[in-house]
């Protein structure tokens, strides 16, 4: 039997690095692995380096007639877990492509973001740093305490479950919404479970952490917004498409609730983009899930991914 053809076509510095080493060396254990560094310039560009694999290790888009061109391809590894926004899945199918992707890389490490800004919002963090910046010394009440606050966890998987466990440790009261609750969980997690009606009117702060699907796009609309606090916030380091754009702008318009956001419905976000204004509004530019700890992790995970395949046994299949 040919040893298979194993390309990863769109590596980044970082995952490029990471590749050269030993998680490389996994690869040419069972086959022929090849890397290239940086996004294909054109689909052309992209067939000629994909031509030939019998898998590759995905890091952005796959145009549906570039994978077509690819005869031999029988595995697609996604590094990340929303794959259904960067590969069409049912032209996967019917090519015989199975489509993996590569889930609880970056738990930690988001849930660690999403506290990171509940905390920079609470304690106003960024305008007390630009503030210094400009030379002054404003030394006026900073925000809030998180302890005795409530949190409301919208999505409770990995990353959802994750941030439970550190507002515990703050002394915050942990609700949550999800399709699955359970006694088990409620322990697991120390939450309590309720409707979403009830989560975004009782909670001072609201954190999503949903997968984005047809259920759940622009689940998150006027009608619940408007439920929430004078004064909450709402942090969303998920997916951007979870909430109504324009319900959220209205919103934050007003003054009325805060925001900080890791994602946004335009990446990268314009600069005519009216979030850009708000002053009770905080943003990072989509980057929590981006450690180096957590680049090692979906490496791994992509790479324990084509050697289960190779073996017999796929694991995070996604288009089964």
């Amino acid at each position: 039997m040919n040893k298979p053809i194993i390309v990863y076509p769109d590596a980044d510095n970082d995952t490029a690095e990471i590749f050269s080493g030993d998680l490389g060396f996994r690869l040419k254990k069972i086959g022929y692995f090849q890397f290239f560094n940086g996004e294909p310039t054109s689909d052309n560009e992209f067939k000629r380096r994909i031509c030939n694999a019998d898998a590759i290790i995905l890091g952005w888009r796959l145009p549906v007639d570039v994978m077509k061109s690819a005869k031999n391809l029988k595995l697609i590894v996604f590094t990340g877990i929303g794959v259904s926004n960067f590969v069409d899945l049912d032209s996967a199918k019917q090519q015989g492509i199975i489509v993996c992707n590569t889930p609880g890389y970056a738990d930690k490490t988001v849930a660690e973001h999403t506290v990171a800004l509940m905390l920079s919002s609470a304690r106003n963090i960024s305008k007390l740093d630009m503030t210094m910046r400009q030379g002054k010394w404003i030394q006026g009440t900073s925000g809030f305490n998180l302890e005795g606050k409530t949190l409301g966890i919208v999505g409770l998987g990995g990353i959802g479950g994750r941030v439970a466990v550190l507002a515990n440790a703050f002394g915050m009261k942990v609700i949550s919404w999800t399709r699955r609750p359970s006694r088990e969980r409620s322990e697991k997690y120390g939450v309590e479970f309720c409707d979403l009606s009830e989560l975004f009117s009782s909670s001072d702060i609201v954190s999503l952490h949903l997968a984005l699907n047809e259920m759940t796009v622009c689940l998150i609309g006027n009608d619940l917004l408007s439920r929430m606090k004078d004064g909450a916030l709402l942090v969303n380091t998920a997916r951007a498409e979870l909430v109504d754009e324009r319900a959220l702008k209205a919103e934050l318009e007003t003054n009325r609730i805060k925001g900080a956001f890791d994602v946004f419905h335009r990446e990268p976000l314009r600069k005519s983009d009216t979030l850009r204004k708000y002053q009770n509004v905080i943003m990072t530019p989509h980057t929590g899930y981006n450690t180096p700890e957590a680049n090692y992790s979906i490496c791994e995970l992509a790479t324990k991914a084509v050697v289960s395949y190779f073996r017999g046994k796929p694991m995070n299949v996604v288009n089964s």
